[in-house]
């Protein structure tokens, strides 16, 4: 773990889906329409999404990133947690203690993933945490009884060439993706995910949260792939000095 993680977290956790909400491809790209009847099957074949891929950043003309609406309550949380963060203070928060960030921030990391493709199931391995999603692509529906889970239970389908993931079972505090506002119980995540030409990925997300959200919160966010790297160990307990007391103060090492 590097010593400025928090630092870097806190203040990526501000500005986090302002920038990876960016609408950066065209949404009637013609090279990206999916097909009447999808080639892929829940056993096979596999489209050919080998490699690394990188989240974008966000670039010149970009169209403006959706601003999600919020609750009332939701609202009063965020306005506090920008005054804390006003105050230059560091936030002690669980991302600083190696905690994951889950679902759905954990797609929106400065740290690439790779997709793999087994018979029923799609693997999503995040280098951030070493963090692994698990898309069951075989028919089963989301358990009755959902655990909580930080990246929590997804079940997924192929329209055409689009890969879709239904994700719920998030029942862990974690953000939900803008600033530090935490998700509630009931945080519900469809995302659309295809390639938009040959190295460009596409992820496109609808998040709905009752106790969070007013409305649907729609992001867009898109991935670069380079065939020739393979992902790094990620350990974030490893030398790890950037220690927080119960004030938010970091203590000298």
């Amino acid at each position: 773990m590097k010593t400025s993680l928090a630092i870097f977290l806190g203040a990526f956790a501000v500005a986090g889906f302002v920038w990876t909400a960016q609408g950066q491809v065209p949404a009637n790209d013609s090279k990206a329409t999916p097909s009447a009847a999808s080639p892929y099957k829940p056993n096979g074949p596999y489209p050919d999404w080998s490699g690394i891929w990188v989240l974008n950043f966000p670039q010149p003309g970009d169209a403006p990133a959706e601003v999600p609406s919020l609750t009332p309550a939701a609202q009063a949380q965020l306005k506090m947690f920008n005054a804390e963060d006003a105050k230059n203070v560091e936030p002690a928060t669980d991302a600083a203690n190696c905690l994951p960030p889950g679902m759905p921030t954990i797609m929106f990391m400065p740290y690439d993933i790779e997709l793999l493709f087994t018979p029923g199931r799609v693997t999503i391995i995040q280098e951030a945490y070493m963090q692994v999603r698990r898309v069951f692509m075989d028919g089963r529906p989301h358990p009755a009884k959902l655990d909580p889970t930080f990246n929590g239970h997804s079940i997924g389908h192929w329209e055409g060439e689009t890969l879709v993931i239904d994700t719920a079972g998030l029942g862990k505090n974690t953000p939900i993706g803008y600033s530090r506002l935490r998700h509630g119980p009931n945080l519900h995540v469809v995302e659309r995910i295809r390639l938009v030409k040959l190295d460009l990925m596409e992820d496109r997300m609808t998040l709905t949260d009752p106790d969070v959200l007013a409305a649907p919160w729609h992001t867009v966010h898109t991935f670069t792939r380079h065939r020739e790297w393979d992902q790094m160990e990620y350990i974030c307990e490893e030398n790890n000095r950037n220690q927080i007391d119960k004030s938010g103060q970091v203590k000298p090492f």
